[in-house]
C-alpha cells in the first residue's frame, strides 16, 4: 500500500487525477458575463435558426469571432441539451488535447521524464484552470496549436505524411479557433526550429504548400459562410460600416490590423503589458521561467549541440509573446496561448540543472502566496466553506506540511514538480469548489431566468430595458429583445400587457417616473464577476458596490 501511494510514478498518477477532478467539477459551474456567456449564447441561438455557416447574435450579423467554439458548443448542445458542461466540453477536451500535445512533442527530443513534467506544469497553471473556467476561444486556440506544433515537428523528426497532414489540420482548426495567430505560432516554431539548426533546405519544402491545401479545406466552410454573409451584401451595416468583407476581416483586420491600428478594438496597454499577466497566468511555475527562458537563449547564441535539437518551444513562446505584446488591444487571456511552450522550456530547463535550494525557493514562494490567499477566500472573503472544502483543504496543506519537514530541499526534480502541482491543486479546489460558486450567484442572469421560469413566463415574453445579459439570454433559452426607448416598452403595454421587463435601478426609476404601471417580481443583487474590485471582495463594503436587478412585470396601460 505505501508502495502505490509514494512510488514516484503513482505519484503523478494520482496528481493526474486529481487535476481531471477539479477540471471536470469546473464544467458544472455557471459561464461567466460578458464574453462566455455571449458565445453560449450564439452558439444557442445557432442551434435554434440552423444557420451554421452565417453565425448570428441576438437576430443580428456577428463578425468577430471565428466560428470554431459555436459550432462545437452548439454541437455538444444538440447532443446533450443546452447545459454549462455540455457548453464547456468541448473546450475542456481541446485543454486536454493541449497537454497531450506538450507531452508527445516533449517525449520526440527529451526523455520521459522532462516530457511528463511540461505536462503537469501546464495542467496545473492558473491560466489554464482560469481558461476552462471562464470558456473563451483562446481555449480551443491553446489545444489546437499545441496539438498542430506537436505534429508538424513529428513530420519533420520522423517524415511521416499522416503527421504533416494532422499538422495543418490542427492548424486549420486553430485558424478557426481564433484567427491567422492559429497559424502563425505553428509558423514561428517550425520556421525558429529550422533556421536555428540551419535546415535552410527544409524551409522550401514542396510539401508544405500541400500542407496548406489542407489548411484551406479545413477554413473552407467558414470562408464560404463569410463570403455569403458579409461579402454579397456590401450594403449591410457591421459596426457602423458599410462594404464590411468578412474575408478580409477574418484574414488581417481581426489579427494584424490590432498591430497596425486597422482594427476599432485599442486600450491604452504597454508592450510590456504581459509579462506582469504571466505572474499570476503562469503561477506557480512563473519564477522558473526568467532562469528556463534565460538559459535557452544562452544555449542558442553559443550554439550548444544539446539544446540544438529543438527549438520549437524557444520560438513559439518568445516570437507568440512579441508580436502579442505589439497588439494595440491586449487582454490577459491572450497571452495564454504561450503557456503550453513556457512550460517545455520550464521542464527542459529543471533537467538540465541541478535543481538547488534557489528553485525551491521560488516554488515555495509562491506556494506560500497561494496558501495565504487560499486561506482568506476562506476565511474573509466567502467565509461559509462547507466541510468538504475544509477537510480536503485541510488534508492537502498537511501534506504539503509534512513533505517539506521530512524533506524541504530534494535534488530531483520530480519533487519539486509535484509539489508545485499540489500547491496548484489546492488554489483550484478552493476555486472551483468554494470560490467560483459562492461568486457567480452576484451576476443575476440565470436567478432572474430561474424566477421567470419557476413563474411559468414564456421565453419570448422576457425583455430587457437600458440593458442586457448574455448569460440571461443563455440561461432563457431565448435571447431577449431590448428595450431603450421607455416610449416603446409603454407601447407595448397598450397593445398587450402582460410581459416582464429585467431592468437596473435607473430603468425601473424611469418606468415609475413616466407612469408604466408594473409589479415588482423580483430583486437581485448583481456584480459583474469578471472585473473584481476590493471593496467587493470585503465582505463589509460589498452591499455598496452591488447593484439592483429587478423583474417587472408590465400592466396593460
Amino acid at each position: 500500500m505505501e508502495q502505490i501511494l509514494f512510488k514516484q510514478e503513482y505519484r503523478y498518477l494520482w496528481a493526474g487525477a486529481g487535476l481531471l477532478f477539479m477540471a471536470i467539477a469546473g464544467l458544472f459551474l455557471d459561464v461567466m458575463d460578458v464574453d462566455a456567456a455571449q458565445y453560449a449564447s450564439i452558439a444557442l441561438e445557432m442551434t435554434q435558426n440552423s444557420s451554421w455557416l452565417q453565425v448570428m447574435h441576438r437576430g443580428a450579423d456577428y463578425l468577430d469571432k471565428p466560428p470554431l467554439l459555436f459550432w462545437l458548443s452548439a454541437a455538444s448542445f444538440e447532443v446533450f441539451g443546452a447545459h454549462n458542461w455540455s457548453y464547456k466540453l468541448p473546450s475542456l477536451l481541446a485543454a486536454i488535447g493541449g497537454v497531450w500535445a506538450v507531452y508527445r512533442f516533449t517525449l520526440l527530443f527529451y526523455d520521459n521524464k522532462t516530457a511528463r513534467q511540461a505536462a503537469f506544469i501546464l495542467a496545473s497553471s492558473l491560466g489554464l484552470l482560469l481558461i476552462c473556467n471562464d470558456v473563451r476561444t483562446d481555449t480551443l486556440l491553446l489545444g489546437t496549436t499545441a496539438l498542430a506544433i506537436w505534429q508538424l515537428a513529428a513530420y519533420l523528426y520522423t517524415g511521416g505524411w499522416r503527421y504533416l497532414v494532422g499538422g495543418f489540420f490542427f492548424a486549420g482548426l486553430a485558424m478557426l479557433s481564433k484567427g491567422p495567430v492559429g497559424l502563425v505560432m505553428p509558423g514561428f516554431a517550425v520556421g525558429s526550429h529550422l533556421l536555428l539548426n540551419g535546415r535552410w533546405r527544409d524551409i522550401f519544402r514542396w510539401q508544405w504548400i500541400a500542407g496548406l491545401g489542407v489548411t484551406a479545406l479545413v477554413l473552407a466552410p467558414m470562408c464560404l459562410g463569410l463570403w455569403r454573409q458579409f461579402d454579397l451584401h456590401p450594403e449591410k451595416i457591421v459596426d457602423g460600416r458599410t462594404g464590411v468583407s468578412g474575408l478580409y476581416f477574418f484574414f488581417w483586420e481581426q489579427s494584424f490590423g490590432r498591430i497596425t491600428g486597422e482594427n476599432k478594438w485599442k486600450n491604452d496597454t504597454t508592450v510590456l503589458y504581459f509579462l506582469h499577466v504571466y505572474l499570476w497566468a503562469f503561477l506557480p511555475w512563473c519564477l522558473l521561467l526568467p532562469g528556463a527562458w534565460w538559459r535557452s537563449v544562452k544555449d542558442i547564441v553559443r550554439r550548444k549541440t544539446s539544446f540544438l535539437k529543438e527549438n520549437y518551444s524557444i520560438g513559439a513562446f518568445t516570437l507568440t509573446f512579441i508580436a502579442l505584446s505589439l497588439s494595440r488591444y491586449k487582454l490577459p487571456h491572450y497571452i495564454f496561448v504561450t503557456i503550453p511552450w513556457a512550460s517545455v522550456l520550464v521542464a527542459a530547463y529543471l533537467n538540465s540543472i541541478s535543481v538547488r535550494k534557489i528553485h525551491w525557493a521560488a516554488i515555495y514562494f509562491l506556494g506560500f502566496i497561494g496558501m495565504i490567499l487560499t486561506s482568506l477566500i476562506l476565511i474573509f472573503v466567502f467565509p461559509d466553506a462547507g466541510v468538504f472544502v475544509w477537510v480536503a483543504v485541510l488534508l492537502l496543506k498537511g501534506l504539503l506540511v509534512w513533505q517539506v519537514v521530512r524533506q524541504p530541499f530534494p535534488a530531483d526534480s520530480d519533487a519539486l514538480v509535484l509539489r508545485g502541482v499540489l500547491f496548484s491543486f489546492i488554489i483550484g479546489l478552493v476555486m472551483n469548489f468554494h470560490f467560483y460558486p459562492k461568486l457567480l450567484p452576484y451576476q443575476s442572469g440565470r436567478a432572474v431566468a430561474e424566477l421567470a421560469r419557476s413563474k411559468g413566463i414564456a421565453p419570448e415574453k422576457l425583455t430587457y430595458f437600458h440593458r442586457g445579459s448574455h448569460a440571461l439570454d443563455f440561461y432563457n433559452g431565448k435571447y431577449l429583445t431590448a428595450y431603450d426607448l421607455y416610449e416603446d416598452i409603454r407601447k407595448r403595454a397598450a397593445e398587450e400587457g402582460g410581459f416582464w421587463v429585467c431592468a437596473d435601478e435607473a430603468g425601473k426609476g424611469e418606468l415609475e417616473i413616466n407612469q408604466i404601471r408594473f409589479t415588482v417580481e423580483g430583486e437581485f443583487p448583481h456584480y459583474p464577476v469578471t472585473l473584481l474590485k476590493g471593496t467587493f471582495l470585503n465582505p463589509k463594503k460589498r452591499d455598496s458596490v452591488l447593484d439592483r436587478i429587478y423583474l417587472l412585470r408590465i400592466e396593460q396601460n
